[in-house]
């Protein structure tokens, strides 16, 4: 029995080899996780694209009504600030039918893309929505807010990531 558990263990070990399995550890001070996600016209967006940037990542749901809060709160920054940080909206389940309707009635024009296979979310570890990742120009990892706060400082925020 012995044997055949060795056997098994090795067997994992060469599939985890051969498939270029590379695990991703989320934690803040540590390179961010990849996305795996769409936008509307069907390309993927990744934070490669942004290198160079601070990058604002936030996760947000089609029912989630603090969500839409908070992404027409980034609008707004966006608006003001448009060269201090690149802002990725990643919608997750429940996700609208048609993203470009979705976020023309909502008047978003920043970049959003749904996480149609759930891999962001999961890479992510997010649990509930809205939750925001703020990502250094050299695409470290340097805060997490989780929630909802009406009184939040988005400059604090994106001033942790303007190094």
């Amino acid at each position: 029995m012995g044997g055949k558990r060795v056997g098994i263990g090795m067997l994992m070990l060469a599939l985890a080899t051969l498939s270029g399995c590379k695990e991703q550890v989320l934690a803040v001070g540590e390179p961010a996780p990849d996305l795996a996600v769409m936008n509307t016209h069907e390309q993927q967006i990744t934070l490669q694209q942004a290198r160079g940037k601070p990058v604002v990542v936030e996760f947000w749901s089609s029912t989630c009504g603090a969500c839409l809060v908070m992404m027409k709160a980034w609008q707004e920054y966006a608006d003001a600030h448009p060269d201090k940080m690149q802002f990725i909206g990643v919608g997750i389940a429940p996700q609208p039918e048609n993203l470009s309707a979705f976020a023309e009635q909502l008047g978003v024009t920043l970049p959003l893309g749904l996480d149609q296979l759930g891999i962001t979310q999961e890479r992510y570890q997010v649990v509930g929505t809205p939750t925001t990742f703020f990502i250094d120009r050299h695409g470290v990892l340097r805060a997490i807010h989780m929630g909802y706060s009406s009184g939040m400082d988005l400059d604090h925020y994106v001033n942790l990531i303007q190094e």
